[in-house]
């Protein structure tokens, strides 16, 4: 959501070293519950895009506040400090941009 990551390749890349099985099935768990949809990649038919649906864009106020609890507690990354200074501002203005530039990628 926040990281614009849209294929199984980008999210192997990340920096949560996750395991490839583990993956694999949490992303078939997002999918079957609607929260994400895949489809077929423009540049390469062995590739698959992963994009949120609208009930996966609908998430986005409850993981703005995931992440500022997160900011209390623990170290994040310095792009997720520089995007909560920014919700910090106005929240409401930031959720209102990030969810129509989520929208228009889907």
């Amino acid at each position: 959501m926040f990281s614009k990551k849209c294929t199984y390749g980008d999210f192997l890349k990340s920096g949560e070293k996750i395991a490839t099985n583990i993956l694999a099935s949490r992303l078939q768990t997002l999918e079957e519950n609607g929260i994400i949809t895949k489809s077929g990649h423009p540049d390469s038919k062995a590739k698959v895009l992963y994009k949120l649906t609208q009930k996966g864009i609908d998430l986005l106020p409850l993981m703005i506040e995931i992440n500022l609890w997160a900011e209390k507690y623990y170290t994040i990354p310095a792009e997720r400090k520089a995007m909560l200074i920014e919700v910090k501002k106005d929240k409401e203005a930031f959720i209102k941009t990030a969810t129509k530039e989520l929208k228009s990628e889907t």
